[in-house]
């Protein structure tokens, strides 16, 4: 046995430093759990690099069978890449961690579970519209302890402070800044009508490109939203949102008293994020009344000529 084992130490001279092997089995199915026959998989797994901080991708890729399966395997430092996309279909991918450990021995080990069968679902591209898509990146907010409208349309903020129209969204930013150790700020969004308002939803950090569901609720909407940040003296900060968090939200403005056919629907990716005098948030809006479709075609943006191009449906 220790010939043996000195043999395969001498073939593989690295072997103290070779990595364990893992191998996955993806399952592509569609959002009714229909597996996907000739859908494009891959996975990658991370190995280290040769010098400085940081790993490089090895893929393996391939068509997935009749029963929507493909399998691959690599040497990997401790954990991977996956997903798969289909003609008709967002793609998806996912970030795999759920090694439990190593099995085997030296230049022969492999990552456990083995094998493990990984489901990836893709949403169906149903119906593509064009919508007012914008980000709001760290916008100035013109005055603070007063409510000021923001107007979807204009992506501005009301007269006086810019070209809206319409206040869509209402926004309040208190701040009671004493020194960077003592401070308390408060931002309250609300709505002009009683139907207005938003939902939160959540998304997984990677998944499909289409983040949101296709279509927006038609109830559930609260018409205020209230996010807060304070620190005091050596205390940690806290705060009622965290900058990354997968929160997301549906909304809808403009809705007449007791005509919800009259509603404009949209959904922001990620959370409304505020400093002391700025705030920060990424919109997509339907000008279509009554229509709660969000699925937004990046080629047909309403907004022309961005400098911030929104590419994400």
């Amino acid at each position: 046995m220790k010939k043996l084992i000195l043999a395969l130490l001498f073939l593989l001279p690295n072997a103290a430093m070779a990595l364990p092997t893992a191998k996955y089995t993806i399952l592509v199915v569609d959002e009714q759990g229909v597996p996907i026959e000739g859908a494009d998989a891959s996975i990658s797994f991370m190995r280290p690099k040769s010098d400085g901080w940081g790993g490089k991708p090895s893929f393996v890729a391939g068509k997935t069978d009749k029963d929507g399966l493909y399998t691959g395997q690599g040497a990997t430092q401790q954990y991977g890449v996956y997903g798969a996309s289909a003609k008709g279909y967002y793609g998806t991918s996912f970030k795999y961690n759920g090694f439990t450990g190593v099995s085997g021995i030296l230049g022969f080990r492999k990552w456990q579970p083995w094998n493990p069968t990984l489901k990836v679902v893709l949403k169906k591209i149903k119906n593509p519209i064009p919508m007012y898509a914008y980000y709001v990146n760290k916008v100035d907010i013109p005055k603070i302890d007063e409510v000021i409208g923001y107007d979807l349309k204009k992506h501005d903020w009301v007269s006086p402070y810019g070209k809206g129209i319409i206040s869509d969204l209402r926004f309040k930013l208190e701040d009671d800044f004493v020194d960077n150790n003592n401070y308390k700020t408060t931002l309250t969004l609300n709505f002009s009508n009683g139907e207005d308002g938003l939902q939160k939803f959540l998304t997984e950090s990677v998944g499909s490109r289409l983040l949101s569901n296709h279509k927006a609720p038609l109830s559930y909407y609260q018409n205020t939203l209230i996010q807060k940040k304070s620190k005091e003296g050596n205390n940690r900060r806290v705060t009622t949102y965290k900058v990354g968090d997968n929160t997301n939200y549906y909304f809808r403005v403009r809705c007449a008293e007791d005509d919800l056919e009259s509603c404009l629907y949209g959904k922001m990716y990620g959370n409304i994020e505020f400093s002391a005098t700025t705030i920060s948030f990424k919109y997509f809006l339907n000008p279509s009344q009554g229509d709660t479709n969000v699925e937004f075609d990046p080629k047909r943006n309403l907004f022309k000529k961005l400098k911030n191009k929104i590419t994400t449906p």
